[in-house]
């Protein structure tokens, strides 16, 4: 079982800042083709957690929790192509949304091939499909009060 690790921007250490940005650079811009700023404002901002999931000094999946309004928002939700089917993105939704409390508004971004990994933890599409930087995506809203469809958050669902 690998151990789920958190912080803030400040809190983390060179090391683990480019690790992170190095596992959200292979996925979301080498694996799918897609040229854009994955890095912004939000990776920086007090409020931001990381939390990752790591071994041999390397990040293998993370994502990142933010306030977003009243609201808090998940993203940049990945994983490495050689660790993924073993449940490690399940794991860090699991632990983001612990965080914040089940009672939470949470909203996210997903790539439309993603959104019933979302549902797994009490997500609904919340508007109309868009394409972002040539990808379909969907709204998504997980207001609390929902059941998962696997009843608690999990580790089971696997991010593919």
């Amino acid at each position: 079982m690998h151990q789920i690790q958190h912080g803030r921007f400040a809190e983390l250490d060179g090391a683990t800042v480019f690790a992170l940005a190095r596992l959200r650079q292979t996925i979301f811009v080498v694996e799918q083709e897609c040229a854009y700023p994955d890095l912004d404002e939000h990776d920086t901002h007090p409020d931001t957690t990381h939390f990752w999931i790591g071994a041999a000094g390397e990040a293998i999946a993370c994502l990142r929790l933010l306030r977003d309004g009243e609201r808090w928002r998940i993203g940049r939700v990945c994983c490495a192509v050689d660790s993924r089917g073993r449940g490690l993105p399940g794991s860090l939704m699991a632990a983001a949304i612990e965080s914040v409390g089940p009672e939470a508004e949470i909203v996210l971004d997903s790539q439309i091939y993603a959104a019933g990994f979302y549902r797994h933890y009490g997500f609904a599409e919340d508007g109309p499909e868009y394409v972002e930087d040539g990808i379909p995506h969907v709204p998504m809203l997980r207001t609390g009060k929902e059941q998962c469809e696997s009843g608690a958050p999990g580790p089971g669902a696997p991010l593919s």
